[in-house]
């Protein structure tokens, strides 16, 4: 790993012009890490391109840099670099895409490995951890923006240090970045807490919805149900984390209909269920407690799929105490 370090330094030393993508339908930490990594290499005197397919959602807005992210890809670059990206799907690329990606820096233990040179580290719990972690190996300079960035990152993904992949130096970590300038009470609340008017009737689509069979909970967000209240988001509204909360249940699972037949499925679990497995199964990916998937089909086709796969899975476990 450290002459692989040493190579991608040399990268980024001679490169002039980086493009960054972080992946479609983003979350905090792709955002954080996006932005974060943009402002140090342009710290360094590189013109940087942060690109985000799906743009920043609204509740990122408030992070350093977020007003430079692009929607599309330039046509010329140095250096094309991937952050948070499981595959070139997530990161909305192709196999057929013209321009190999070079360099690949992720946490998600289903990283397909596509890059020239690949930094991912599954024991990180995110990929903003990872850019701390290079930041001196790289000659990253960390200022109060970037820090903030890279706090939203940790915050978001852990969802307030509260995921079981949480160790002391992760915490140690986020109060370096507090030194450093980082906001961690305005980073939480934006990042976490905020939720606008319609995101909570968006939730309360889904929560009459709820249904709990043996040990999984689900629900499902229809594309009317978006349309009848206004809500434009493709996502959940981060719906699936509150579930994750609820007691007695060892997987809970939300179906969100998208456009064109296809159906985004997002699960969590508790400690002992793998939920990345499933979603490998489902052409997706993630962590063992939290992963996701883009599926294919009608909204109940899938969901049949997706809840006898899960329940097929759970067969597979020991018995245990749901807390």
């Amino acid at each position: 790993m450290r002459e692989k370090i040493k190579e991608v330094r040399a990268l980024l030393d001679r490169a002039k012009t980086v493009t960054i993508i972080a992946h479609v339908r983003p979350d905090g930490d792709a955002v954080g890490s996006l932005l974060a990594l943009t402002l140090s290499l342009e710290a360094n005197g590189k013109h940087v391109v942060p690109v985000l397919a799906d743009g920043v959602p609204a509740r990122f807005l408030f992070l350093p840099g977020a007003d430079q992210v692009q929607k599309n890809i330039p046509s010329e670059t140095d250096l094309l670099i991937t952050l948070d990206c499981a595959d070139l799907e997530r990161a909305g690329l192709s196999e057929e895409h013209p321009r190999q990606v070079d360099i690949n820096i992720d946490h998600h233990p289903t990283n397909s490995r596509f890059a020239k040179f690949n930094l991912v580290d599954p024991s990180a719990s995110a990929t903003t951890q990872i850019l701390y972690d290079l930041s001196e190996p790289l000659s990253l300079p960390i200022s109060p923006d970037v820090a903030t960035n890279l706090i939203t990152g940790l915050l978001t993904d852990t969802l307030g240090f509260r995921t079981e992949n949480v160790t002391s130096r992760v915490l140690r970590v986020a109060a370096d970045l507090m030194d450093i300038g980082a906001d961690l009470h305005d980073a939480y609340h934006r990042g976490l807490v905020d939720r606008s008017y319609l995101e909570a009737r968006y939730w309360g689509q889904g929560l009459s919805k709820l249904q709990l069979d043996d040990g999984v909970l689900f629900t499902s967000l229809t594309l009317e149900d978006g349309r009848s209240i206004g809500y434009g988001g493709r996502g959940d509204a981060d719906l699936i984390d509150l579930l994750s909360t609820i007691t007695g249940v060892q997987v809970a699972i939300i179906f969100v209909e998208q456009p064109r037949g296809k159906v985004k499925v997002s699960w969590r679990s508790r400690k002992g269920t793998d939920v990345s497995r499933l979603a490998e199964k489902f052409g997706g990916g993630g962590h063992e407690p939290a992963a996701g998937a883009m599926v294919e089909g009608d909204l109940e086709e899938v969901q049949d799929r997706v809840l006898s796969a899960t329940h097929e899975l759970l067969e597979t476990i020991p018995t245990m105490e749901m807390k």
